[in-house]
């Protein structure tokens, strides 16, 4: 039992030949069997020629399909380097930047220190001051009593004089 492939599988139609082969029967059947395996051959050559101009046609558009995605793998790795760059670029001056205001900030917080070490200087020489005024406010409110305790005596020694100075 022989096996053929059907022709119309690959869109082809048979082609029927009549032979003077076939007429004549009176050249046998092995002639008939020569004749049905010579055209199953040529059926074949014609299948595989057929499958040859496909497969070179879906070879040529393989071929393309990967230059196409070997271009646009070429763009995405340009543009993903290009992204990384500007990335890093990016990231370096927010460095910078961060490093820059942290400088900044620590000198603010250097002169906040300076000025509050000042402002404390300057209330602690005012509290001294306050407390020597203090100091010296009953030191005066003690002379002038002093001072009144003399005029008073003053006074009342001239009283007294001068009640002598009549006797």
């Amino acid at each position: 039992m022989n096996k053929e492939l059907n022709p119309e599988l690959f869109g082809e139609k048979k082609v029927v030949k009549s032979s003077v082969l076939e007429s004549h029967p009176s050249l046998g059947a092995n002639n008939a069997n020569y004749l049905n395996t010579d055209r199953q051959i040529f059926e074949l050559k014609s299948q595989n020629h057929n499958l040859a101009e496909q497969l070179n046609k879906i070879v040529s558009t393989v071929n393309e399909l990967i230059k196409t995605s070997n271009i646009k793998f070429e763009k995405q790795s340009h543009l993903l380097t290009r992204l990384e760059q500007s990335h890093n670029g990016l990231a370096l001056e927010a460095g910078q930047k961060m490093a820059l205001l942290s400088q900044r900030v620590n000198e603010r917080k250097a002169v906040d220190l300076k000025v509050q070490e000042m402002v404390d200087r300057h209330n602690n020489v005012i509290k001294s001051f306050e407390v020597r005024m203090n100091h010296l406010q009953k030191l005066l409110a003690e002379k002038e009593a002093q001072m009144i305790t003399a005029q008073t005596a003053l006074n009342d020694a001239k009283m007294e004089i001068a009640r002598l100075k009549r006797m």
